[in-house]
């Protein structure tokens, strides 16, 4: 495939303008979930603005240039985390697990059932696309590379699907065509597909966009304002009403609310491929813009001008050394750069998925080592185990060499568990693996621990509250009812006696004594909760949760209101000041060390942090963890994670929780 060079380099330039100008055109608005009728004022685009959109794609190009397209998920990700200071929703997620070890894709899986679904990766296709222009294959699975990292299904797709947009924008003009061709790269079955088709048929039916949007958001509309699905659709909107003007059409996605900054600089980043920089220059008067980063990066200058001329003579490189299938007519010297081959390429894969350990649990754990040379190699590997984790089955120590042809690979099968003798269990279980021979070098991967927690309940009590004592003194049950001043009253009280539990979101049952006390199994009664609760039978039960979520459902088959106790002994390493971030669909009570944190006594749909609570005092050694949660229907779903900061902050996983 042929590209003339200077075309593809205007092309190129109109790419990140129109996604840095556009972005910044959006940023202020993101997380209005409401149209709008903004007009456009000048100043909106005076000052650029830090953006994630383009932040990650600068270090991604930072990878590219050490490793070429070689490069794997786990040096993007080890990139980030070396590079972005900020944590925000799926970010911190996939931080959290490349710091346990584990990585790309289980890396936006595990512990990411609220984000993995996000706009996070559907917003850094263009770098993929700008260095495989034409080749709609190429850019997608380099783009599937990126979004594996914090995201899983859906979202990946949609930045398969953008890259291989963008990829073929720089041969076809026409919008509508280009979004149909772009779903080659997603399956016949997904989410994204249907989205893509059910916009385009809308914008062709109706002449308003916010009419589009309402369809939209009756069919695809979501509480969080950076889920993937509503913001593509307003997206793709954008793009058929804006008719090829840029500004036009940024400021249509802006007037549609929710993920502003992403869905503008998406639609200007296409639409800059599509008329490059030349012809938005001309329109708008828009001079050499800088771009403004919130990430370490290390450029020649902070003109976009530059950035996309470092990204075009890059494409040129990797043509010239076979890595990609174009050939630019009229191309600079291919820039000296020399990608670095790791000798070794190492990926670790998980039974089923799941690479946690518990008391009662043991991981099973394949760990692939790949030859990338043209030479066999001869190496011997053993494994350092952490405390309280160690092999239960396997090779752990290296006592012979062994070969690996070129270009095949080398596999070791563990199964990995928590140590006899622990009395700790921690999320954290890093395990070296070392390698000696003809490659010298060492690979870091991890196990995540299971949160022990003891479960106190299902709590619960008739409608109207009752006792034997009051229950002897009458007939029958219709004298404990309440007076009723009317026939349907009198109804309403007889079926719910008949039909319903009771439950308190406030009054506390237990003592933390009674809590933490030797388990016994369970418990006949417990006698009066005050404020008319009365405990009926309820069990104590030791549980080993893997995430960081949960749900009461999943716990017991008992059905109906209830409350329900979930004690934990966290063990830290030192004196410690946290953040919480608490999701709950149902009300609760969050207690630490005997303390009152915090408490809610609403209904919310869940999310991974619906509730943040500052400035809680973590003592070195054992601390004692209490959520008392109050189940008011089936969606019972809660979540606790400590962190580093209030919000975008890192997520701890240094602690660990007591064996009971």
């Amino acid at each position: 495939m042929t590209v003339d060079y200077n075309v593809f380099l205007d092309k190129v330039k109109g790419c990140f303008l129109g996604k840095t100008v556009i972005g910044t055109l959006g940023a202020p608005f993101e997380g209005v979930k409401m149209p709008m009728e903004m007009p456009f004022k000048p100043e909106m685009v005076d000052t650029m603005l830090p953006n994630d959109d383009l932040d990650l794609q600068v270090i991604w190009l930072e990878v590219v240039e050490k490793k070429g397209l070689s490069l794997t998920s786990y040096d993007l990700l080890e990139a980030f985390c070396e590079n972005c200071a900020y944590s925000p929703g799926e970010y911190a997620i996939m931080r959290k697990n490349f710091e346990k070890g584990i990585y790309p894709p289980l890396s936006g899986k595990f512990c990411n059932d609220f984000y993995r679904g996000g706009m996070g990766c559907p917003i850094r296709s263009e770098i993929w696309a700008c260095l495989s222009p034409g080749d709609a294959v190429q850019a997608a699975a380099l783009a599937e590379k990126d979004g594996v990292l914090d995201h899983e299904g859906e979202s990946v797709y949609a930045e398969k699907y953008f890259a291989a947009v963008e990829s073929f924008a720089f041969f076809e003009s026409d919008i509508r065509t280009l979004l149909m061709m772009g779903l080659c790269a997603v399956p016949r079955s997904s989410k994204v597909r249907e989205l893509v088709e059910f916009v385009l048929a809308e914008c062709e039916k109706r002449d308003n966009i916010k009419d589009v949007l309402t369809e939209i958001l009756y069919r695809y509309g979501h509480p969080d304002c950076t889920n993937m699905l509503q913001n593509i659709g307003i997206t793709l909107a954008s793009l058929i009403f804006g008719g090829g003007d840029i500004l036009k059409t940024g400021m249509l996605a802006l007037n549609c609310g929710f993920d502003t900054d992403c869905t503008c600089a998406s639609a200007g980043a296409l639409l800059g491929i599509v008329l490059g920089e030349k012809k938005i220059r001309e329109q708008y008067g828009w001079q050499d813009i800088k771009y403004v980063l919130g990430v370490k990066a290390h450029r020649r200058s902070d003109l976009v001008s530059d950035l996309a001329e470092d990204v075009a003579r890059l494409a040129v490189f990797l043509s010239g050394t076979g890595e990609s299938n174009v050939d630019f007519k009229g191309a600079p010297p291919a820039i000296g750069l020399r990608p670095e081959k790791d000798p070794l390429t190492f990926t670790v894969e998980y039974d089923g998925d799941d690479p946690t350990v518990g008391p009662d649990k043991n991981g099973l754990v394949k760990v692939i080592l790949e030859n990338n040379t043209d030479e066999p190699v001869d190496i011997m590997t053993d494994f350092v185990f952490p405390e309280n984790i160690e092999l239960k089955a396997g090779r752990a120590d290296g006592d012979a060499y062994k070969r690996i042809l070129p270009h095949e690979t080398l596999e070791e099968i563990l199964e990995i568990g928590v140590a006899d003798r622990a009395g700790v269990i921690y999320e954290k279980n890093n395990i070296l693996m070392r390698v000696t021979g003809d490659v010298v070098c060492g690979f870091r991967f991890g196990v995540s621990g299971n949160k022990i927690w003891r479960l106190t309940g299902p709590v619960w009590s008739t409608v109207p509250a009752t006792n034997e004592e009051i229950l002897s003194k009458v007939p029958n049950y219709w004298h404990v009812l309440p007076p009723a001043r009317t026939e349907a009253e009198s109804i309403d009280n007889v079926r719910r006696f008949h039909l319903n539990f009771a439950r308190d979101t406030q009054t506390d049952i237990f003592t933390e004594e009674e809590l933490f006390a030797p388990s016994d199994g369970g418990r006949e009664f417990h006698g009066s909760g005050g404020a008319g609760i009365i405990a009926r039978p309820y069990k104590v039960r030791t549980l080993e949760i893997p995430e960081d979520s949960f749900t009461v459902d999943g716990f017991f088959g008992f059905k109906g209101p209830c409350v329900v106790y979930m004690s934990q002994i966290l063990v830290a390493s030192e004196d410690m000041t946290v953040y919480a971030q608490l999701g709950y669909s149902s009300p609760f009570k969050f207690f630490v060390n005997g303390k009152l944190v915090g408490e809610r006594h609403d209904a919310d749909t869940w999310d991974a942090e619906n509730a943040h609570f500052a400035g809680i005092e973590l003592k070195k050694g054992e601390n004692r963890i209490v959520l008392r949660l109050t189940r008011l229907n089936a969606d019972a779903k809660y979540s606790l994670i400590f962190s580093q900061g209030a919000t975008c902050s890192t997520h701890y996983c240094c602690f660990g929780t007591r064996i009971i």
